[in-house]
């Protein structure tokens, strides 16, 4: 297919890999990454990936243990940020498969969880060390970091309060304290599970506005649509301007009956991926989308992410076949989701 006006807005996923086993032995002594760490993940930032959107991201599959990080320091960024960690099971997206630690503030709070959880991190709110207790998948467990900038930037710390010491004090708080309410487990995001929509997390005002809408546009789920997903908004977000929808797919067709293209007022980054940890550029199926008002058709069988600037036409989107479940997960810095059709 010859390349068209938005091809530059569709990119392999691994445009952005890191291979840190490579990059620890070049370092010999001076090793970055920890024991626990992701043997390489994807890098990705608005300035150079996303056509200057306000977010960069980072994506690793952990499948040991220990600290992530060398010398198992804290820091710290100038933007808000969230850690999400996922499960790679696509038949349940309740279950992370491992069980995960992580200090905040400057007091160096521990909170533990073994399920899939997001961190919110306001502005300048020390995090780290993070350190994988145990794995029980054979597939590890995802993490990704959304940071509210174009580009990272991150200070690293080395003593007590701001400047914080290696590890937490023993009898830290675990759960509660003063950041328990930044650690959110994903169940609390669901709207899909085993191909059936879950409304729990909405009020009766919002259920009717869904079906208003569904009876004015005829939009519904297509075979094409995740079987399981888990939305969560700004406001679950600590009210930050994002929300990100993480969740698995296995069918082929369309993914939403109904509508075409549609578009948003804000910027808004698709990401497909294959959940095989050994070969993860392999998507295990194909998609294809249609970008822009003249519906330039674009087809990927590996994994890819699509950076849609606010306003860009996008859609309709069909899984064309499927050898083997996929995630997905959507990026989009709003509050809210709103939306316009053609």
């Amino acid at each position: 297919m010859t390349p068209g006006r938005h091809a530059h807005r569709i990119q392999p996923w691994t445009t952005g890999l890191i291979d840190w086993e490579e990059k620890n032995r070049s370092l010999k002594d001076a090793s970055v990454t920890g024991p626990g760490s992701a043997p390489k993940e994807v890098w990705l930032n608005g300035r150079d990936h996303f056509g200057g959107m306000g977010v960069h991201l980072s994506w690793g599959v952990h499948r040991t243990l220990g600290d992530w990080h060398a010398r198992s320091r804290a820091h710290r960024h100038p933007y808000p940020e969230c850690l999400f960690f996922v499960g790679l099971d696509t038949a349940n997206v309740h279950y992370l498969g491992a069980e995960v630690e992580i200090s905040l503030g400057g007091e160096r709070e521990v909170h533990a969880f073994n399920e899939p959880t997001v961190v919110v991190l306001p502005a300048g709110t020390p995090h780290g060390p993070i350190t994988t207790k145990r794995v029980y998948s054979p597939r590890g467990f995802g993490f990704l970091a959304v940071g509210l900038h174009a580009t990272q930037e991150i200070t690293w710390l080395e003593k007590g309060g701001d400047e914080a010491g290696a590890h937490a004090p023993e009898g830290a708080p675990q759960g509660g304290g003063k950041y328990g309410h930044l650690v959110k487990s994903l169940k609390t995001g669901l709207i899909t599970e085993r191909g059936r929509p879950v409304t729990a997390r909405f009020t009766p005002k919002e259920l009717a506005a869904r079906g208003e809408f569904q009876k004015r546009t005829g939009f519904r789920p297509g075979p094409g649509s995740p079987d399981h997903m888990t939305w969560m908004y700004g406001r679950d977000l600590e009210n930050l301007d994002l929300n990100v929808a993480w969740g698995f797919s296995s069918g082929a067709g369309i993914s939403q009956r109904g509508v075409e293209a549609h578009s948003h007022p804000e910027d808004e980054i698709l990401v497909y991926l294959g959940t095989d940890p050994d070969h993860p550029d392999d998507l295990g199926a194909e998609i294809e989308i249609d970008l822009g008002e003249e519906h330039e058709r674009h087809l990927f069988d590996r994994s890819t992410f699509i950076a849609c600037p606010a306003g860009m036409p996008h859609g309709p989107i069909v899984t064309r076949w499927v050898d083997r479940p996929f995630a997905f997960l959507l990026i989009n810095l709003a509050r809210n989701v709103s939306m316009s059709f053609e």
